[in-house]
């Protein structure tokens, strides 16, 4: 059986971080702390980043490659819901309490993909309030936009 993670685990390049709409309003110097709580990860197909139910531990930023949403539905199990891609942001429920994932997230195909240690991220977002009104403002930005997507194709 194969590792479920390629071997690419990588530190995260600051300047990497302004690709992306919640980091690129941050300073310099800002961008470097965040980038300091996590890695670059890959991932094959089939992997299961995180459970519905699950304490949320991290938060991802998808870069390349596709994952799909799913959300168990009474006795029938896990339901896909949705498909993400690369620039989305999974797992926002490990930053507000309870901090536990609602969804399961699946790799569709394989995935590159940013980790942040969650915890590090709030306590980072409370020290520095520019931090965590950025983030803030853009997840709640792109979830609206999510639920609007959704109720437009139901």
């Amino acid at each position: 059986m194969r590792d479920e993670k390629w071997r690419c685990t990588l530190p995260i390049n600051p300047d990497r971080l302004t690709r992306y709409d919640c980091f690129r309003a941050l300073t310099e110097d800002q961008r470097q702390a965040v980038a300091q709580l996590g890695e670059e990860e890959c991932f094959y197909a089939e992997h299961v980043l995180f459970r519905e139910g699950e304490r949320g531990t991290q938060l991802f930023i998808l870069d390349v490659g596709e994952v799909e949403v799913l959300y168990n539905i009474g006795d029938e199990g896990p339901a896909r819901v949705d498909s993400v891609c690369g620039g989305e942001i999974l797992g926002c429920s490990s930053l507000v309490e309870p901090y536990t994932y609602n969804s399961t997230v699946r790799c569709s195909t394989e995935i590159e993909t940013l980790v942040l240690d969650a915890e590090a991220l709030r306590k980072l977002m409370e020290e520095d309030c520019r931090i965590g009104y950025s983030i803030q403002n853009i997840l709640i930005r792109k979830l609206l936009d999510r639920i609007m997507d959704f109720r437009l194709s139901a």
